[in-house]
């Protein structure tokens, strides 16, 4: 599934890093203060969404959307790597 929303649209470092973060357990509200304060996400905003900024809204959103295709993926390749370990 293609998404397309605020955080969707950031580069896939930082949704990397976001999603570790929140896999961590930090708390959305400090989350978003530390994406707001991106000077890439601060551009992306500009570009695509009229400067609005990213909101704990649009963070839980991700959290139930991206940041559970990332936990599956992550989930599958530690199981790929298991089993190449296995394997060998």
């Amino acid at each position: 599934m293609t998404r397309n929303g605020k955080i969707a649209r950031l580069p896939y470092s930082i949704r990397d890093m976001l999603n570790r973060q929140l896999h961590n357990g930090e708390q959305g509200t400090q989350l978003v203060k530390w994406l707001n304060g991106l000077p890439t996400v601060q551009e992306v905003l500009a570009e695509e969404f009229e400067g609005r900024a990213i909101s704990e809204q649009n963070l839980s959103e991700w959290k139930q959307g991206g940041f559970d295709d990332w936990v599956r993926q992550q989930e599958t390749r530690a199981w790929v790597r298991a089993l190449a370990d296995e394997s060998a």
